[in-house]
């Protein structure tokens, strides 16, 4: 790899520039958009991407401190 491929993929501050695929176009993006968050029961859950283009096409993720609390499934008052 040259010195010049190693600089164009290096943030200022010697951090890794951010690199995602679009989940819309699948086309790379160095400027990564944040359109939703997959929570998962068990394991890890994932961050989907989209590139600034195809962003406006998804809803906009809910702020989960906003959102009004769940309530019991299936437990009625207690």
């Amino acid at each position: 790899m040259s010195e010049q491929s190693e600089r164009s993929e290096t943030a200022p501050g010697g951090t890794r520039a951010p690199v995602r695929m679009c989940v819309r176009c699948c086309a790379i993006t160095g400027t990564p958009v944040v359109v939703s968050e997959v929570h998962q029961g068990s394991g890890p859950g994932f961050t989907v991407y989209a590139c600034r283009d195809c962003a406006p096409h998804f809803p906009r993720v809910p702020d989960v401190l906003s959102l009004p609390p769940a309530s019991r499934r299936g437990g009625g008052e207690r």
